[in-house]
C-alpha cells in the first residue's frame, strides 16, 4: 500500500488547482512532491462523495433494485450479472478508501501537525506544527464514515497498521467496530473543544477547499452524529437489540434533526467541464480514475419485479385481447415516486388481430435473468428520468448526499419499533416517506389540492391526486393498526435508491423473506403486501377511455384499495454463477439452496491484496483448504481463493437476540 501513497493527491490537486502550477511542481510522476492541506482536503472531500457513489453502484443491483438486459453469469459487472467476484481485477470502494482517501488523508496528517506516536501508534496533535484542526476534524470525519462503508462491505481489513507496512495485518470487524464506537465519541467532543475548533493556526476554509460545508465546523460535527447514528444502527437488529440500544438511537437522531444547524451534507456537481465535474449517477456516467472505478450503468439497466412490482407497485400486465380491452397495464404504479424516479417508455406490441399497438408501461424483469432476444433496453424506463429532470440524483449537475435526512428518520422509527412504540415508528415513517417524496418534487399540499374535471363535467380529483390519496391508503392506512418491521424497511428501501444503505439493510435482515424462510418477529421482511392482483380495468383515470362497459373507476375513499391484495417476495437472483452458489453444501431443508447462498460481504481486492499480501488473505481464511486446514494448490502451485468469503455474514447480521427464526437447519456462516 505504500507504493500506492502519493499518486491520488497529485490526480485530485489537478483537479482542484490550476494545471500550470501543478505541472510546474510535478517534475517527476516517480518521487513526492510537496503540497498543502488546502489542496488535499478538496480531494478528501471529492472522494468521500465518489466512496458513496461507489458502493451504492454494487449495492443497488445487490439489493435486487435493478438488474441488466445480459445474461451472462460472469464478467466485469459481476455485482449485476451472476456474483462471479473472485475474478473482479479491483473493487473500486477497496481503492477508495485505502488509496485516494486514506493515502490523502494521511499525507494531510502529517503536513496539518497531526502524527503519528511511534510509541502507542496512535495520532496526536503536534501543537508546536502550527496545526489545521479543523482540517483534521473533517478529515477525521470522513475517514470515519469511509471505514464503516468498508468494514461493512469486506468485514476484515487493515486499519491499525495501514500505511506503516506495505503487507500491513488485517484487523477483526469486531476490533474496527470498537475503534470506530471510540473514535465517533472521541469526534464529537472535538468538535465541542475550543482547542481544537479555535485554534489560532487552523487553516482557513472556504467553499473551494470544501464543496460540502464550506468549512463550518458545526454542520460538520452534526454530520460526524449522522454517521454515528448510522453506526449504532449496526446493532440493530441481531447484534445488540435491546431498550437502551434503542433509545440511544432515538435520541441521536433528535440531536440531530432538531438542531437548526443541520444540513444534510451534499457534494454538489456543477455539470459542466471536466469527467469530475459531473455527477457520478447522471447520464454522462463519467469514470474516475480510468479502469480502475466504475461508471454507472443506468442507460442499460432495468428495474427488477421486486422493486417495480413489489416495492412500487406496479400494476400486473395481463394478457392482450382480441378487443384491446386488456393491454399490458404496467403504465400505472401505486407509489408517485416511480414517475420521478424514472420515466416509462412505450412497448409496441401486435394484438390477435395482428395490428402492431403501443402502450407506455414500466417494464421490469427477474433479478438477473435478462431479456428475450426480442426485447430492448429502451421498452425499459429510462432511469435518468432525463425529459422530465425529476430525479436529482441522476442529473449531471446532481448531488451525492453523504447521508441523507429521511435516512435518519428511517433510523428512528426502526429504533422506535424495536423498542416497542410502534405507532411512533409509524408516524416517523410517515415524516420520512413524505421527506423522500418531496426530494423528488412530490409536494403533499399541492397534490391533494389538484382537481379536475370527468367526462361529464364533475369536478374530481386528478390522477395524481387519486393516486397519491390511494398509495397513503394501500400502504399506510390500512396497515396502521398491524404496523410492523416489513412497512418501515419496505419504505425504507424505496428512500434508498442510489445509495449506499439499501444494501446494507438487506444484509442486517438477512434478507427475510418466504424464499428463504427468515424471519423477524414473526415477519417476512421483504415479503410485500398490498401488491396488485392483475385484476380491473385500467388504473389511471387520466388515461382510461369511456366505453361502455368499462366505466372509470370510482374517485371515492373507500375504492381506493380495489384489486391490491396480492403478495409478492423478494427471491434470490436468476442467472447465478453455478462454481459458488449451487455447491452440495449450501443445500438445505426445504429449499433449493439456504440462506447461505446470499451475498453477504465482497472479497478482499485481487489487484493488491491478492499479489502483496498473500499471508494476511491466508490468516483470514480466504483461500481454500482440505478437511486437515491444508491449502488446496492450483496446477501452478497457487492457493486458490475460496467463494465461501462470499457467504459469510457481518458480525451484525449473525443470528441472535431471539428476533430472528428460520426455517434452514443449516448454520450461518
Amino acid at each position: 500500500m505504500k507504493k500506492l501513497f502519493i499518486i491520488p493527491a497529485l490526480i485530485g490537486a489537478m483537479f482542484f488547482t490550476s494545471c500550470e502550477d501543478f505541472l510546474d511542481v510535478n517534475v517527476t510522476k516517480d518521487s513526492p512532491i510537496t503540497t498543502t492541506v488546502d489542496q488535499v482536503l478538496p480531494v478528501a472531500c471529492f472522494y468521500a462523495s465518489q466512496l458513496c457513489y461507489d458502493h451504492a453502484e454494487y449495492g443497488v443491483y445487490l439489493s435486487q433494485a435493478l438488474t441488466t438486459g445480459g445474461k451472462s453469469q460472469t464478467g466485469s459487472y459481476p455485482y449485476s450479472q451472476g456474483w462471479e467476484f473472485l475474478g473482479v481485477n479491483r473493487h473500486p470502494m477497496w481503492r477508495r478508501h485505502f488509496y485516494d482517501l486514506g493515502a490523502n488523508i494521511n499525507m494531510m496528517y502529517t503536513i496539518a501537525g497531526y502524527k503519528l506516536n511511534d510509541q502507542t501508534k496512535e495520532y496526536e496533535i503536534d501543537w508546536n506544527a502550527n496545526p489545521k484542526c479543523n482540517a483534521v476534524l473533517i478529515a477525521r470525519t470522513i475517514m470515519l464514515a469511509s471505514t464503516l462503508f468498508t468494514t461493512d462491505a469486506f468485514g476484515a481489513m487493515p486499519r491499525s497498521e495501514v500505511y506503516q507496512s506495505t503487507s500491513p495485518a488485517y484487523d477483526t470487524q469486531e476490533s474496527i467496530y470498537e475503534w470506530m464506537f471510540k473514535e465517533a465519541d472521541a469526534l464529537v467532543k472535538l468538535y465541542d473543544d475550543p482547542q481544537w475548533t479555535e485554534c489560532p493556526t487552523n487553516l482557513p476554509i472556504n467553499e473551494t477547499m470544501d464543496r460540502i460545508y464550506g468549512g463550518d465546523l458545526n454542520k460538520w460535527k452534526l454530520y460526524c452524529k449522522a454517521i454515528r447514528a448510522r453506526l449504532w444502527l449496526r446493532k440493530l437488529p441481531n447484534w445488540d437489540n435491546t431498550p437502551a440500544t434503542c433509545k440511544a438511537l432515538i435520541d441521536m437522531v433528535d440531536d440531530v434533526i432538531n438542531d437548526p444547524n443541520w444540513e444534510e451534507p451534499r457534494y454538489n456537481y456543477p455539470g459542466t467541464g471536466a469527467t469530475e465535474s459531473n455527477c457520478p449517477w447522471g447520464p454522462a456516467a463519467p469514470i474516475i480514475n480510468s479502469w480502475e472505478s466504475r461508471n454507472n450503468r443506468l442507460a442499460t439497466s432495468i428495474p427488477t419485479k421486486f422493486f417495480m412490482y413489489g416495492i412500487l407497485g406496479a400494476v400486473g400486465s395481463v394478457a392482450i385481447s382480441e378487443d384491446d380491452t386488456n393491454t399490458p397495464k404496467r403504465g400505472y404504479v401505486l407509489d408517485p415516486r416511480a414517475a420521478q424516479m424514472m420515466e416509462k417508455r412505450t412497448y409496441k406490441y401486435k394484438n390477435a388481430k395482428n395490428i402492431e399497438k403501443t402502450v407506455d408501461m414500466y417494464g421490469h424483469l427477474e433479478s438477473n435473468i435478462g431479456m428475450e432476444a426480442s426485447m430492448k433496453t429502451t421498452y425499459y424506463p429510462d432511469l435518468f428520468a432525463e425529459k422530465t429532470g425529476t430525479n436529482p440524483f441522476t442529473k449531471n449537475d446532481g448531488y451525492i448526499a453523504l447521508i441523507t435526512h429521511e435516512e435518519l428518520l428511517f433510523i428512528k422509527a426502526e429504533a422506535q419499533y424495536w423498542n416497542n412504540q410502534k405507532q411512533e415508528a409509524y408516524q416517523t415513517t410517515v415524516e420520512a416517506t413524505k421527506y423522500n417524496m418531496q426530494r423528488y418534487g412530490l409536494n403533499e399540499a399541492e397534490i391533494i389540492n389538484d382537481y379536475t374535471k370527468d367526462d361529464k363535467g364533475n369536478t374530481v380529483p386528478s390522477g395524481r391526486n387519486w393516486q397519491y390519496k390511494r398509495f397513503w391508503k394501500i400502504k399506510f392506512e390500512q396497515r396502521q393498526a398491524d404496523w410492523n418491521i416489513a412497512d418501515i424497511m419496505q419504505q425504507k428501501y424505496v428512500a434508498m435508491y442510489l445509495q449506499p444503505e439499501q444494501w446494507t439493510d438487506l444484509r442486517r435482515y438477512n434478507y427475510s423473506s418466504s424464499s428463504n424462510g427468515i424471519q423477524y418477529n414473526g415477519v417476512f421482511v421483504y415479503n410485500v403486501l398490498g401488491t396488485h392482483n392483475g385484476n380491473g380495468t385500467a388504473e389511471d383515470p387520466e388515461k382510461e377511455p369511456s366505453k361502455p362497459g368499462r366505466p372509470r373507476p370510482r374517485y371515492y375513499e373507500d375504492s381506493l384499495g380495489v384489486n391490491w391484495d396480492a403478495e409478492y417476495a423478494l427471491r434470490r437472483p436468476y442467472n447465478l454463477y453455478e462454481a459458488y452458489w449451487c455447491k452440495p453444501e449450501d443445500e438445505g431443508k426445504g429449499v433449493e439452496l439456504s440462506p447461505n447462498a446470499w451475498i453477504n460481504r465482497l472479497n478482499a481486492d485481487t489487484e493488491t491484496e491478492t499479489k502483496y499480501n498473500k499471508e494476511q488473505l491466508w490468516i483470514n481464511g480466504y483461500y481454500q483448504t482440505d478437511a486437515n486446514g491444508n491449502a488446496i494448490l492450483d496446477a501452478q502451485g497457487n492457493k486458490i481463493l475460496d467463494y465461501r468469503i462470499l457467504k459469510k455474514r457481518m458480525i451484525w447480521a449473525k443470528k441472535g437476540g431471539g428476533n430472528v427464526t428460520c426455517v434452514d437447519p443449516t448454520p450461518w456462516m
